[in-house]
C-alpha cells in the first residue's frame, strides 16, 4: 500500500509516521466533538485516551489499580496533563457528583468488576442533562433508550460505526473497507489485526455498541449535529440523511469519513474530518482545488467531486463533497501496458494539464517559484553524494532559468491508482485533491501515476520490489515505458514544453516525492525511503536506454 500524501507544507521527517494515529474514532459519531468532562468507567486504550484528552477539557479514568498501572507510564510519556486516574474496586466514579460529565465512556477493555454491578445506573448518574454515553460490549442489549451501533473491526480500535438497523449502510462499509483479500505475507506478520478486519470474522464476532442519552435517547442516532450545522450554513440539508462513519488508515494525515446516504445503497455525500488541527490546511486546499477545477470546467459530475461545504468544529476542518459512483481502479485494471483503464487515466491527466495550462512570468510562478526552496529543504533532509547533488542542482537550475513562458498546469499531486475510481461509464474519476496545486509542474502527475501503475504491472509478472519495478518499467524499453514516452510527447506538443526540460522535470519529480515521503519516515530511516532509492537509481543510470529516449523525445532507433 502506498503512503498517503498531502500538500507541500508538511515535509518534516517523522511528522506523519505510520501507527501514530489516535483512537476513539467513535467520537466523531457524537453530536459534538467539544467533549467537556469525560469519565471513563474502565480502562481505555492509550490511543483512545490520547484522542479523548485532545477533544475533552478533562478526562477521568476510573478503573482497578492493576488496570491503571498499564496507563500511568503511557500517560506520562504522552504528556496528557488533563487526565486523572482514579483507582476503584467497584463500578463507578468515586467523588464525582451527579450530572458532572458531558461524555461517559464504558470501554470493552477490562478494568472494572462488572458482574452484578449496575453500571448503567452509574452512567445515568454521571451524565449531564445533555450528556451522552458511548458503551461497548454485550451490555448494550440492556439499554432500552439508546441507539445501538454496528462496529468494526472485530478487535482493536473502532474504525467503523454504523447504526445497527441500517443494513444497507453496513453493507456499503463492509464492501469498501472490510472485504479485501487476505494476503499470506500480511497474515503471517499480523494475524490478529488482519483477521479482525475481515468481513467474515466481523460478522461472527458481532461487535456492538450504543450511544445513550442526549439525542440518542429516542433510540436512534442521526447525522452528528456538528456536521448538520456546518452543512446547514452552506444551505445543504442533511436532516433526513442516513450515515456511516469510517476511519481507515494508520497515518495521522488520513481523515475520518462520514458517509451520508439518501434512499439508496451508495452514499450521496462524503464528509472528511481531520484528526489534527495541524493538518487542516489539507482539506482547505482540497476545497480550493475542487472549486478552481469547476471554474475551469474540468471534469463532470460523475468524474470530479463537487465541493459542498467547508467549516470547522473543535478546531478541526470539516469538508463535504459529493460522492462518486464507481469501482476502485485496482479492481478493474488488467495491470498491463495496454489496459484501457490505465490509458484512460493517462488521457485524463493530459486533458487536465491542457485545460489548465498557464505561463510563468519573469519572476517565476506557482510550483516553479518553489523549486529552489524545495531543493534547499531536500538537501538539508537527505544525505547526497557530490555527484547526486551536482546533477539535481543542475536540473533545478535548468527549470528555474526557463521561467519566462514555462508552462504551469493544475497538478493533482497524488494521482496513484489508489485515488482513482472507474465510473459505470468506464471513465476515470480522480479522488482526494488535497495535494492539488493550481500552478503545478507539468509531467509530474504523469510520472507519478505511471511509476505506481508500473508497480502493478510488475507485481502481476512476479516482481514486487519497487526499485526493480522502476528499473524494468522506466529505465528499460518496456510497454509501460512506451506509454510514458508517447504520453510525454503528446503533452509536450499540447502545452509547448521544450524537449530539453523533460529530463530535469523527471529527476525533480522524484526529488519532490522523496521530500514528501520524508514526513512518513522516522529520521533514522530516511535513506530507506522508496523515492530516495528511485531518485538515486535514476541518477546512477541516467544513461539507461529508457531515460535517453524519454529525454530526447525520439525513439532510440531513430538516433544515429
Amino acid at each position: 500500500m502506498e503512503r498517503p500524501d498531502g500538500p507541500d507544507t508538511r515535509f518534516a521527517p517523522g511528522s506523519n509516521v505510520k501507527g501514530a494515529v489516535g483512537g476513539a474514532n467513535w467520537c466523531y459519531a457524537l453530536p459534538s466533538l467539544d467533549l467537556g468532562r469525560v469519565v471513563c468507567l474502565g480502562r481505555p486504550s492509550v490511543a483512545a485516551l490520547t484522542t479523548l484528552a485532545r477533544l475533552g477539557d478533562e478526562v477521568v479514568v476510573c478503573a482497578t489499580a492493576a488496570a491503571l498501572r498499564k496507563l500511568e507510564r503511557a500517560v506520562g510519556r504522552a504528556g496528557l496533563p488533563n487526565v486523572t486516574l482514579v483507582a476503584t474496586t467497584r463500578i463507578g466514579a468515586p467523588g464525582l457528583p451527579e450530572g458532572c460529565a458531558e461524555l461517559v465512556f464504558v470501554p470493552r477493555l477490562p478494568g472494572l468488576p462488572r458482574a452484578g454491578a449496575d453500571w448503567l445506573g452509574e452512567v445515568g448518574r454521571l451524565l449531564a442533562d445533555d450528556g451522552v454515553a458511548y458503551v461497548e460490549g454485550r451490555g448494550f442489549a440492556r439499554i432500552d433508550r439508546g441507539a445501538p451501533l454496528w462496529l468494526a473491526p472485530a478487535a482493536g480500535e473502532v474504525r467503523a460505526v454504523v447504526p445497527l438497523a441500517d443494513r444497507q449502510a453496513i453493507a456499503y462499509v463492509e464492501r469498501a473497507f472490510l472485504r479485501r483479500p487476505v494476503l499470506r505475507r500480511q497474515l503471517l506478520k499480523r494475524p490478529r489485526s488482519v483477521l479482525a478486519r475481515h468481513s467474515t470474522v466481523n460478522r461472527l464476532v458481532r461487535r456492538r455498541g450504543a450511544l445513550v442519552g442526549g439525542p440518542a435517547a429516542g433510540g436512534s442516532a442521526g447525522v452528528p449535529q456538528y456536521v448538520r450545522a456546518i452543512a446547514a450554513r452552506a444551505g445543504v440539508d442533511t436532516e433526513r440523511k442516513r450515515w456511516a462513519l469510517a476511519a481507515p488508515g494508520d497515518y495521522p494525515s488520513q481523515k475520518v469519513l462520514v458517509f451520508l446516504f439518501g434512499g439508496g445503497e451508495a452514499p450521496e455525500t462524503i464528509v472528511k474530518i481531520t484528526r489534527d488541527p495541524e493538518l487542516n490546511d489539507r482539506l482547505e486546499n482540497e476545497w480550493r482545488s475542487l472549486t478552481t477545477l469547476r471554474e475551469h470546467g474540468v471534469g463532470t459530475e460523475d468524474t470530479l467531486p463537487r465541493p459542498l461545504f467547508l467549516g470547522s468544529h473543535r478546531g478541526l476542518a470539516v469538508l463535504g463533497e459529493s460522492a462518486l459512483d464507481g469501482v476502485p481502479f485496482r479492481e478493474r485494471t488488467r495491470a498491463t501496458p495496454d489496459c484501457p483503464q490505465a490509458r484512460a487515466a493517462v488521457d485524463w491527466l493530459l486533458d487536465l494539464a491542457t485545460a489548465t495550462v498557464s505561463r510563468a512570468t519573469n519572476d517565476a510562478s506557482g510550483a516553479l517559484s518553489e523549486l529552489w526552496p524545495r531543493w534547499e529543504r531536500f538537501r538539508g533532509t537527505y544525505r547526497l553524494a557530490p555527484e547526486e547533488q551536482r546533477h539535481l542542482e543542475s536540473c533545478v537550475a535548468a527549470l528555474a532559468e526557463g521561467a519566462p513562458g514555462f508552462p504551469l498546469v493544475f497538478q493533482h499531486g497524488d494521482p496513484g491508482p489508489w485515488n482513482i475510481l472507474v465510473t459505470p461509464a468506464g471513465r476515470p474519476a480522480f479522488l482526494d485533491w488535497e495535494a492539488g496545486e493550481a500552478q503545478g509542474m507539468p509531467l509530474w502527475d504523469l510520472f507519478h501515476f505511471l511509476r505506481s501503475y508500473g508497480l502493478l504491472v510488475s507485481r502481476k509478472a512476479g516482481t514486487r520490489d519497487p526499485l526493480k519495478s522502476f528499473e524494468q518499467q522506466f529505465l528499460e524499453q518496456s510497454g509501460v515505458h512506451r506509454l510514458l514516452v508517447d504520453a510525454t510527447g503528446r503533452l509536450r506538443s499540447r502545452i509547448g514544453l521544450a524537449a530539453e526540460l523533460v529530463g530535469p522535470l523527471f529527476y525533480t519529480c522524484w526529488m519532490h516525492r522523496a521530500l514528501k515521503e520524508a514526513a512518513t519516515l522516522p529520521p533514522d530511516r530516511l535513506d530507506r525511503g522508496r523515492y530516495i532509492g528511485i531518485l538515486r537509481l535514476a541518477i546512477a543510470r541516467r544513461d539507461a536506454p529508457g531515460l535517453l529516449e524519454l529525454s530526447s523525445g525520439d525513439p532510440i532507433g531513430a538516433r544515429p
